[in-house]
């Protein structure tokens, strides 16, 4: 696009599909009469904009403004019909009526064609913004026959659809409860967030090479009383929800680097540290300004700090992913490859991104020297893995043998539970630390 506010005018004079100004639950439960009298489908389309509400922050309204009216008029003017509706449902959502629909496979076409409307830049000035939509599909009258349960069905769907890599979700019964226990966990975890009760327990990383241990990674623990300890998976996902991303990134990352400093200055122990991120995390613009301020604030050097990615697929999809990375590795931070679902294609496309280092879980890979076909397939991998300037991590050998074995392939690092297991800040110092007698 040209700049946001040339863009205002085009909005303006938008197709027809756009001009229909009127509520949209009056509008909505008009079509949902008339398809009751012909016996159709329709498909309510919710879209999640992700923007537009930062660009106000950054930029003021006026230009908020702009890229909103431009939002409308593309979602009308590129995928709508005649007959079809688009309304603004708040500052960054926007609900799309396709008036008549074939079925749940049509409404999934036209939800596609939104996502791809909305992948280009928005060029506000020199800057290239991008949106990071999500769409929740409600179908009438599989979902419902009012407009307001239609909407809120499309709404729950879109809450799903934040955890999916095509980033589109169709209403599913039991997406209601699920959004009450996400719900339960967004309030849970900003209480955490705020009262510094999230835990980290650290396991240790050795250096095959050198026989020793060189680092560890720092795994997030969330202990709620109602259900017990929450997964790091769950805790991201709920941040994601309250919008709190960067505050759950900013605990972790205090807590782990003041750990570290501690694990230095009272164990002898000079240490790098992973923390794993999902690529989602990755979307947040003021990330890269979190991680900084951790590294400054417990004095540590960039390269000692390594963040594993994790759903990786999303960085082929999401431009504003990869620009984040760019902008850790300028930053000195080491990027690491922490993906079990990576296939070998993924490899092409991964290489052009400034990852330095990748985990390739072994554990199902048994006993390497009884399977010569495995061991070869391993092999490959950290020469191939090598060529590529990236360091290599085992995770889940088993025994002393197959660590060895690992060593003979190559291997830079491993993680391993037979080696030690997870342990926190305390007992972690009282087993790998040196202190004097």
């Amino acid at each position: 696009m040209s700049g946001a506010d040339s863009a205002t005018p085009e909005a303006r004079s938008g197709s027809t599909v756009v001009a229909e100004v009127v509520p949209l639950r009056d509008a909505l439960n008009r079509k949902i009469e008339d398809r009751l009298a012909d016996g159709s489908n329709l498909a309510v389309l919710l879209v999640e904009c992700g923007v537009i509400s930062r660009i106000d922050a950054v930029w003021g309204y006026h230009i908020g403004n702009a890229v909103r009216d431009r939002v409308a008029a593309m979602l009308g003017s590129d995928v709508l019909r005649p007959g079809d509706l688009v309304t603004e449902m708040g500052r960054d959502d926007f609900a799309c009526v396709l008036s008549t629909v074939e079925g749940p496979a049509v409404a999934h076409l036209a939800a596609q064609k939104l996502l791809r409307a909305l992948s280009v830049p928005f060029w506000i000035g020199e800057e290239e913004i991008y949106a990071s939509p999500v769409i929740g599909i409600a179908m009438y009258p599989t979902h419902g026959d009012q407009a307001d349960i239609l909407l809120q069905r499309a709404k729950s769907a879109c809450a799903c659809a934040r955890d999916l890599t095509d980033r589109i979700a169709a209403y599913a019964e039991d997406q209601d409860s699920s959004a009450a226990a996400r719900l339960l966990h967004e309030n849970r975890l900003r209480t955490a967030v705020s009262e510094d009760a999230l835990e980290l327990v650290f396991q240790p990383q050795y250096d095959l090479r050198r026989g020793q241990v060189m680092g560890a990674e720092g795994l997030l623990r969330w202990p709620d009383q109602a259900q017990g300890m929450i997964a790091a998976e769950q805790a991201f996902a709920a941040a994601e929800l309250a919008d709190r991303v960067p505050d759950l990134l900013s605990s972790i990352l205090n807590r782990a680097l003041r750990n570290v400093s501690e694990f230095r200055y009272s164990g002898g122990l000079d240490l790098r540290i992973g923390i794993k991120l999902p690529a989602r995390a990755l979307r947040h613009i003021d990330l890269v300004d979190v991680v900084q301020r951790a590294l400054g604030t417990w004095s540590r050097r960039p390269g000692t700090l390594i963040l594993e990615i994790g759903e990786t697929s999303v960085l082929g999809t999401e431009p504003v992913t990869r620009e984040t990375l760019v902008r850790l590795k300028e930053v000195g931070v080491k990027l690491s490859i922490d993906d079990p679902h990576l296939t070998v294609t993924s490899l092409f496309w991964l290489a052009t991104m400034p990852f330095q280092e990748i985990k390739i879980d072994v554990s199902a890979m048994g006993d390497l020297a009884e399977k010569s076909r495995s061991e070869q397939i391993l092999r490959s991998f950290i020469e191939l893995s090598h060529q590529l300037k990236l360091a290599v991590v085992a995770v889940g050998a088993t025994d002393e043998a197959m660590a060895a074995r690992l060593k003979d392939l190559g291997c830079d690092y491993m993680q391993a539970d037979f080696k030690g297991p997870a342990l926190d800040p305390v007992k972690f110092v009282e087993r790998y630390g040196f202190t004097e007698d």
